[in-house]
């Protein structure tokens, strides 16, 4: 029997033929053996799955190959090509995407404090030194920094109505005899 992947390329009258059937399963660890070495070789092609070829990625970027783990050099690679695209807001959303485990952080822009603001989880495991390490190598001069906020993702919700009593007294050049105490008294209901 012909395996599946090789009938969608087939003729039908090619099914019942016990020659390719040989064929087939004698070629079939060779052609799953070329299918792993291209898929291996294509994942070289990008720094952020390389494995062996991370150190041509670091002849390009470094001139020289780093003695660090593979993932602070993929770190490193990638502080170097962020420098190289330039100060824009995609490039730190992709700062705080990469510095972030579960890749749910917010960039905003503090225009009047020029300051880059990430806002995640607490629950995440926020790499702070990677992003304030890959923001400071492309920072311009009006930029002030990076600023960081933790925020929690539960939200409070009330069951019951809080009445909240606000009492205003007279004071003491105010009260005449026969006045009560309380001058104004409010409810608020939150």
């Amino acid at each position: 029997m012909i395996p599946e992947r090789y009938r969608r390329m087939m003729p039908p009258y090619w099914y019942g033929n016990e020659v390719a059937e040989y064929h087939f399963e004698g070629t079939a660890a060779a052609v799953d053996a070329f299918s792993a070495q291209r898929e291996d070789v294509l994942r070289q092609f990008s720094p952020w799955s390389a494995t062996w070829g991370l150190d041509i990625w670091d002849w390009i970027y470094f001139g020289r190959k780093q003695s660090l783990s593979t993932e602070e050099r993929r770190k490193n690679i990638q502080q170097k090509h962020w420098a190289y695209l330039g100060f824009t807001p995609s490039v730190l959303r992709a700062i705080g995407y990469s510095a972030s485990t579960l890749k749910n952080v917010q960039m905003t822009e503090d225009f009047l404090g020029k300051v880059i603001h990430y806002v995640y989880l607490i629950e995440d495991q926020f790499d702070t030194r990677h992003a304030v390490q890959s923001v400071e190598k492309i920072r311009p001069v009006h930029c002030n920094g990076v600023s960081f906020e933790p925020v929690s993702g539960e939200t409070l919700t009330f069951v019951d109505n809080v009445v909240v009593g606000i009492k205003e007294y007279h004071a003491v050049s105010e009260f005449r005899v026969g006045m009560t105490p309380i001058k104004r008294y409010e409810e608020v209901l939150v």
